[in-house]
């Protein structure tokens, strides 16, 4: 089962949200861009609509399937209005166990796909996509007390611009996942283990070149826990896989630019093929937080076949995020 996600009509639905992105004082305060997995399959999304209003959206969302969304707001900061974005993950309450599965996995790949946001939003529930909610979490991320405001009284005010700076979190209290962008999902209890194992791959120190992070008895349920640690290459963490478990890897290489050798990371998401669909729809809500422990990385990797991880593989993804043509070395 492949973990990816590719676009359909791409230049529409990248013109779209450059539209929304682009909002000036003329703009309508509330905008949205809609996406749906294009009939019915999870590894393809398009544009599915474009609007103007909180309730509007709300309209839009329907139960038996899974949609996302971008949200423009506006939000008072003393004499000035920023702009806001809010990324809305909606999964039906009629869509069925299974595929709520199979749409989990990809869930990493439509976020990478689709531009930061300031704040997520993950619910089920139309009476979570409020005016009032959207101010919460936009307050809550942003650190302020004010307010989403409308178009009405914005007259005379100086519109600031969105930032990729992703801003501080702050708890939710809705019934909804209310999180700011970088812990977009559920929180996972981890021991001092894994967090030594991430700090011993970033060690200059240190000779250790992966770590490999499971849960503990391969529950989902249950914490994080450092599974293994090796000084090799790629080729030998490979030695942890299988095929009914999920696990996090990162693993430290380098990569010579204009004859200096940089160390670069890299951050590998395993979920075998007969992982369970619903251990796979748990994961799916995990993918915020444990990318969270393991953030700073050059490149992502999602696999669910032991042939998408390899020397090559790494290789021509770090050159490319890097933009050298060495190879890693």
């Amino acid at each position: 089962m492949s973990t990816s996600v590719t676009l359909k009509d791409s230049a529409e639905l990248l013109h779209a949200i450059a539209r929304l992105r682009t909002a000036d004082g003329n703009s309508a305060a509330e905008a949205y861009v809609l996406i749906h997995h294009d009939e019915g399959n999870p590894n393809v999304i398009s544009l599915e609509h474009e609007g103007e209003g909180i309730e509007d959206l709300a309209s839009q969302l329907h139960e038996a399937e899974v949609q996302y969304a971008i949200l423009r707001v506006r939000e008072q900061l003393d004499i000035t209005v920023a702009v806001k974005f809010v990324y809305i993950h909606w999964i039906g309450d009629k869509v069925p166990f299974t595929k709520k599965g199979r749409f989990g996995v990809v869930h990493g790949s439509v976020k990478e796909n689709l531009p930061t946001c300031h704040a997520d939003l993950e619910t089920s529930s139309v009476d979570d996509i409020t005016a009032e909610n959207i101010n919460r979490l936009i307050n809550e991320t942003s650190g302020t007390k004010s307010k989403v405001i409308d178009g009405n009284n914005t007259e005379g005010r100086h519109m600031r611009g969105f930032t990729s700076v992703p801003l501080s979190k702050g708890p939710g209290k809705s019934k909804a996942n209310l999180v700011p962008v970088s812990a977009g999902g559920a929180a996972v209890k981890h021991g001092e283990d894994v967090t030594e194992a991430i700090l011993d791959v970033r060690s200059d120190d240190s000779a250790t070149t992966w770590a490999c992070i499971g849960y503990e008895d391969d529950d989902v349920k249950k914490p994080l826990k450092c599974v293994s640690k090796g000084d090799g290459n790629v080729d030998e963490l490979k030695h942890c896989l299988a095929d009914d478990k999920p696990f996090y890897f990162l693993y430290r290489t380098t990569d010579t630019i204009d004859g200096h050798v940089t160390v670069k990371f890299v951050y590998i998401i395993w979920v075998g093929e007969q992982v369970k669909p619903l251990a796979k729809a748990k994961l799916s809500t995990h993918k915020g937080y444990v990318q969270e422990l393991f953030s700073g990385c050059h490149v992502s990797i999602f696999a669910t076949s032991r042939s998408e991880i390899s020397r090559t593989i790494v290789t021509d993804k770090v050159q490319s995020a890097s933009g050298s043509k060495s190879n890693v070395k």
